[in-house]
């Protein structure tokens, strides 16, 4: 399960460092000492702010501390933190060597080969709310557009209906494109533009 050995002693002294840490300015993450996962509580003693740098290297650092389910456990934790992110984390990317030994390890500890519950395949089926898609759609764009207007709206909608996008003349070069590709690459950028 848990072992005793230098990668231990280096991940306490990071969370060790991180507690004496007096100014926080800047990115930090929240991690838990005691991963969820094993047994750790949301407790304000089980938490800490790491850089994502530190988080980086203690979810690593935890694949090396433990054997069995736990290091099964682990190394799910390093992969997901390793390979997914939103834009609201900054992290830390890695390289082809660690990417490369931990997909292996991914593939044999992962829950890729297990199958699935009954009760999780059809968690999985369960119909989304509208608001559901919704929130999912932006997160996996990144970016929040705001507010649109009615002109971006029409021609936006345009493509799922069928017809043809409305198209604009460039005054400058007379290059005629759909409305949305004049305004977000051609605009502003046209090179007979003054």
């Amino acid at each position: 399960m848990f072992l005793k050995n230098k990668y231990t002693k280096w991940y306490n002294n990071i969370i060790l460092d991180a507690a004496a840490r007096v100014n926080r300015t800047g990115y930090y993450e929240k991690h838990h000492i005691v991963p969820k996962s094993i047994g750790g509580t949301n407790d304000k003693s089980n938490l800490i702010y790491l850089t994502a740098k530190e988080h980086f290297i203690c979810h690593l650092l935890l694949t090396k501390m433990f054997i069995g389910e736990y290091k099964s456990k682990m190394v799910r934790a390093f992969w997901m933190i390793a390979t997914m992110g939103n834009k609201n984390q900054q992290r830390k990317k890695v390289g082809s060597k660690i990417y490369c030994k931990y997909k292996e390890l991914w593939l044999q500890h992962g829950n890729l080969n297990k199958p699935k519950t009954e009760e999780h395949k059809q968690k999985m089926k369960k119909p989304k709310s509208e608001e559901h898609k919704r929130k999912i759609s932006l997160a996996r764009t990144g970016v929040s557009t705001g507010p649109r207007s009615d002109r971006q709206k029409e021609a936006a909608g345009a493509i799922w209906r069928g017809k043809k996008m409305p198209t604009h003349k460039c005054e400058h070069c007379n290059k005629e494109t759909s409305l949305l590709n004049y305004r977000k690459w051609h605009g502003d950028r046209c090179k007979l533009k003054i």
